[in-house]
Formats: C-alpha cells, structure tokens, sequence
C-alpha cells in the first residue's frame, strides 16, 4: 500500500516523464517543484529507492533520474490518473466538432482520429475497425449506373443503415444484366440477415431459371455477389501509421524495420481485439469501455514496448472499435478522454 506523497510521487513521474519531449528521467530536483513534494530532495530520492524497489520506477543508465516501469504505468491507469479535470472540456470540443461536420459520423470519427494522432505533441498511430451490424436485415439491394463504366452497389438494412460501393465495371459484362440481376438478387435476399448472407447461409440463387435469359450469367452473378459481400466485410483502416517512428523509442533501426514489416503484411490490425470484447478498465455509463494493454500485455510481438488503448463504441449503425498506439511514455489521461469523449458522440 503506497503512502499519499509516494502516490503523489508516481503520478509526477509518470505525467513529467510522458510530458517531456526528450524522454528525460525525473529526478529528485524536478519533483520538488510539485504541488505536495515541497519536501527534501534527500526525502525524495529515498521515496523514489522505495518505489524502485517495489518494481514501479526504474534506473536509467544515463541519468539520476528514474522512469516508470510498465507496473508503475498500470498502477497509474488503474488508480492515479484523474481524468475527469479535462474530460469535461474534450466532451464538449468533440461534440461541437460532431455537430459542426458536414461530413457522416464515421468520417468525422476518423477526421478527428487523424488530428490527434498526427498532433505534434502525440505522433501516435490508430487503428479503426467497424464492424458491420450483422443482425441487420437486408431492405434493399440496388445499382446505379453513372458513366464510363463506373457504377454504384448498394444495401440498405432495416436500421437505416446504407452502405454503397463504387466500382469499375469490367469490359465483356453488360450493364443490363447487372441491373437485371440485381433487382433479381434484391426480391431474394429481402430480409436475410447479413451474417446469413456472409456465411453464405442464403438460398441457392443459382439453380433459378431466371439465369438462363442472363448474359454471361455466371460472370455476372459473381461480380454482383463478390461486391456486395465487400459491402458488408468488416472494415478497418490506419491512419499515423508512421507517426511512431518519431519517438526515441523506434530509434533502433532492427525495430523500426520489423514495424514496417508489420504495416506491410497487415499484422499490425492485431492490435484490435474487437472479438475478445472490451476490457473496461475505465467506464462509464455513457461509455462502451476502454481496454488498455501496456508493453508485455500485447500480443504482437512489436507492440512488447507500447502502449495499446482501445475504445469500443456501439449504436444504432456503428459498431467498432478505434485503438491508439504508441510508445509506453504515452500521454494516457489526455488519449483516454479523447477516446471516452469519442465514444460518447457515436452513440
């Protein structure tokens, strides 16, 4: 059981040291300038030896000054951090951005993702997962032509929900018949459930006569199919990928190149772990919950020396998941906030 002043001492250490732009280790000289440790720096430097020992601070080699360890990062998350002195404001900045936005909630999500992840005070990366809601019925299935062989797929399910697809058509698949085929895929799949329609759970559409007055049905079938299965797949997408490789963290080279590894072959969406379900370390009633995962708690292997903080949202059309990454020396009270006040506005 930690005494106030060494409660009081991590906090300092852990929002000093994520502060700093240099990644300088405090020291007993720095904490004395914190409300509450206007003691001795002899009293200090023994309080900081105590909690060394007790695996919450470590030594740098470098320096006299210490950092926190991943245990010391999880007691502050867990129990030091108050977040509610800035929750307040964030709530209020991100709901007016909602409001202010022209653009659809999902894209304003992932605008207002961009802006912090590549603020210059944070560089972190962000996944986004949005999964589609697959108790949804199918209402409607359609295709608009535009021009030069560029048409539009869409689906409508009973929530409201409208998911559209803009493709290139190929040369040798006449228009017609994909107009034709999807009214005739449309009266079929009225009111399957789309994880039916996903897990190809639906009615043998193929063995219908009505194929045989179709050119090139066959091609056509499975263009039609393939783009509106593409419609409902789960999706995902990275925005500061490379923002991390500005942090002293990524400074060496063998490290820096198997993250770019990772980004390459996709492994790094990993970091999502939307089937698991949320963790809530941090809740609300008005918040689907917030997982954190502190170096070794992360399951890919780059990520051994990061921190992983993902918020669940949940509504009526969105249902996802959105994880900021970064180095363990990470700003956690002002990224939770965010997230929490982010999740607040997709309901």
């Amino acid at each position: 059981m930690l005494t106030d002043r060494q409660k009081r001492i991590m906090i300092a250490v852990v929002e000093g040291y994520t502060d700093s732009s240099n990644a300088e280790p405090i020291g007993s000289s720095v904490l004395s300038k914190y409300e509450g440790l206007d003691v001795s720096t002899a009293t200090l430097r023994n309080e900081m030896a105590l909690l060394e020992e007790l695996g919450y601070l470590e030594k740098t080699h470098t320096s006299s000054g210490r950092i926190p360890t991943e245990k010391g990062y999880r007691l502050y998350v867990e129990e030091l951090m108050n977040i509610e002195e800035i929750q307040d404001d964030l709530d209020e900045q991100v709901a007016q951005f909602f409001e202010n936005s022209k653009l659809s909630k999902k894209e304003t999500l992932v605008k207002l993702v961009e802006s912090i992840v590549n603020n210059k005070d944070f560089n972190y990366g962000a996944v986004i997962l949005e999964k589609t809601a697959y108790n949804s019925l199918i209402k409607k299935i359609d295709f608009v032509y535009l021009k030069n062989r560029r048409g539009i797929f869409l689906l409508v399910t009973d929530h409201g929900l409208v998911l559209h697809r803009d493709v290139l058509i190929p040369e040798g698949i006449n228009i017609q018949s994909i107009e034709n085929t999807i009214e005739f895929l449309d009266e079929k799949l009225h009111d399957v459930l789309l994880n039916d329609f996903k897990n190809a759970k639906t009615i043998n559409i193929t063995t219908d006569n009505f194929f045989d007055y179709i050119t090139n049905a066959p091609a056509v079938l499975e263009l039609c199919l393939r783009n509106i299965k593409k419609l409902v797949d789960d999706k995902r997408s990275i925005v500061g990928q490379y923002n991390v490789l500005n942090h002293y963290d990524f400074a060496d080279l063998n490290l820096a190149q198997e993250y770019i590894e990772c980004l390459k072959n996709g492994s790094i969406y990993q970091i999502v772990e939307f089937d698991a379900g949320p963790i809530p370390v941090i809740s609300s009633s008005d918040a689907s919950g917030i997982s954190i995962k502190l170096g070794t708690e992360n399951n890919l292997a780059i990520m051994k020396k990061c921190a992983c903080i993902t918020a669940y949202f949940n509504s009526k059309h969105h249902t996802g998941a959105i994880t900021i990454y970064g180095p363990l020396r990470m700003k956690y009270k002002q990224v939770i906030s965010f997230l929490r006040a982010l999740v607040n506005n997709m309901k």
